[in-house]
């Protein structure tokens, strides 16, 4: 009896483990402060206020992106990027860079047209992966 007892509960932990996700990944208070970037042509760019992006081939930086919660290491990428009025979202998407803190690069000099584009992005970490649509909009001048 006492023998059934054990292997009762030896059955019973053992169905009771399961593979269980590792970590975890909040992105509803996802958000960049601000939210869009204008972004002139070169040679739109202010002589004097702009002097050292141009001497230094300097690109545009975002503020990294704020109100997500997980398990580090968090990996962004570019999900999607859609454009209106004249845009060319692929073109787009190729120069625009992301990098670790969520914070997006886009080149000085750049061959997107004038338009405006809209950014989807994905944070990835151990398990977990979520989409954050529309999450930034770019002003090509």
């Amino acid at each position: 009896m006492r023998c059934s007892i054990i292997y009762l509960i030896c059955v019973v932990f053992l169905i009771a483990c399961n593979d269980v996700t590792v970590g975890y990944l909040e992105t509803e208070n996802a958000e960049y402060i601000p939210d869009n970037m204008e972004i002139p042509q070169i040679e739109d760019l202010d002589e004097v206020v702009d002097a050292l992006r141009v001497k230094n081939n300097a690109p545009w930086v975002t503020q990294p992106i704020q109100g997500i919660e997980g398990t580090d290491p968090m990996i962004y990428s570019i999900e999607e990027v859609t454009a209106t009025e004249g845009g060319d979202a692929m073109i787009f998407k190729q120069e625009l860079r992301i990098i670790g803190n969520g914070s997006f690069y886009y080149p000085l000099e750049h061959k997107a047209p004038a338009g405006k584009y809209v950014v989807s992005i994905r944070v990835t970490n151990e398990g977990y992966s979520r989409v954050i649509k529309d999450i930034y909009t770019f002003v090509v001048k």
